[in-house]
């Protein structure tokens, strides 16, 4: 398997990506960023793929159908990839459209918004965010909330117990 971290967390790219998580999951210099505002919004790319250059890593940006074509590309290649998604949403999609994209998502960073219960520390979701992580678990997927690699973390098993 070509990916070596499946992140979630609103951010994208940021500290805790550059400092901490690519030095605990080795990838080469590659992060598919799945997103679908991001992928039409051409200054946000700018930035996101400078962001990238700044850590030495390419960055690719593509919105769930492209990335329904492109992922497993990527994940039969010899390099190591990233890919992070802003919402566990796009991750569903890719997986019901048969991405098989490995069997751990780690959650990070998702801000409190209207309807949202708190699944960890800094993490919210909302009814339809638990739907998905019901049915990627479903597919043997473990899906781990933590914000940074040292935490232990919550288990989507043991946090679906308060929705």
């Amino acid at each position: 398997m070509a990916i070596s971290l499946i992140r979630v967390d609103d951010r994208l790219i940021h500290g805790q990506v550059v400092l901490m998580w690519s030095k605990f999951r080795q990838g080469d210099a590659m992060i598919l960023l799945v997103d679908e505002t991001i992928s039409n919004d051409n200054f946000m790319k700018n930035v996101y793929r400078n962001a990238g250059n700044a850590m030495g890593k390419k960055v690719y940006i593509f919105n769930t159908e492209q990335a329904i074509e492109k992922l497993p590309k990527a994940i039969s290649s010899e390099k190591k990839y990233y890919v992070i998604s802003k919402s566990i949403k796009e991750l569903y999609e890719l997986s019901k459209a048969g991405v098989d994209f490995g069997n751990e998502i780690i959650v990070g960073n998702q801000g409190m918004r209207s309807n949202t219960k708190k699944v960890a520390n800094n993490i919210y979701f909302t009814e339809e965010d638990a739907k998905a992580c019901n049915y990627l678990e479903s597919k043997g997927i473990k899906i781990v909330f933590k914000l940074i690699p040292d935490e232990i973390g919550i288990t989507w098993e043991n946090a679906k117990k308060s929705f």
